[in-house]
């Protein structure tokens, strides 16, 4: 297994993303992995090797990563009312659609020129909060994004004019 965390260009700033994929039998179909509301962590990363190890490059981006490098959060993110919890939340309800969208766009342009990947379509599988993101990066990047799924997905329908519904209709 061959892993590395790496910064992919945005209009926004680097975004750290955790990257794995097989040492051999390359390249592999890329998988975007979009977090949960705690962020990165460890229980993250193993999802994404396990993808990984079934053949598919994987990318987990930091989608936090424009409230700094200080928004990967300890253990105690998970208690509600915590410290970690709050500085959580308070960057999570900043998160729209649009800008994750542009942060799809720059992992599908990173793809592109990495050797490891095959060429042709990628994954989209969102966790939690991303469930709204991988949906409607699906929608908005039908050429790109050949299947996407929402694992337990929050907020999937809203009012928001950027909601996964209003792209498919």
């Amino acid at each position: 297994m061959i892993e590395a965390t790496e910064d992919i260009h945005t209009a926004d700033g680097q975004m750290d993303t955790f990257i794995c994929h097989p040492e051999r039998g390359g390249p592999s179909p890329a998988v975007c992995f979009l977090m949960d509301a705690h962020g990165i962590r460890e229980e993250l990363r193993d999802m994404a090797r396990r993808l990984a190890t079934v053949g598919y490059y994987v990318l987990l981006p930091n989608l936090y990563f424009r409230a700094g490098r200080d928004t990967i959060f300890g253990p105690a993110v998970m208690e509600e009312g915590s410290p970690e919890h709050t500085r959580m939340r308070a960057v999570r309800v900043t998160m729209t659609i649009p800008p994750v969208m542009c942060d799809v766009a720059a992992m599908l342009a990173f793809v592109e020129r990495q050797d490891a990947v095959m060429p042709g379509p990628v994954g989209c599988h969102g966790y939690c909060m991303s469930g709204p993101y991988a949906l409607a990066a699906a929608a908005r990047y039908p050429d790109r994004i050949a299947a996407a799924a929402s694992f337990y997905g929050t907020w999937l329908i809203s009012e928001a004019e950027e909601s996964p519904h209003r792209s498919l209709s």
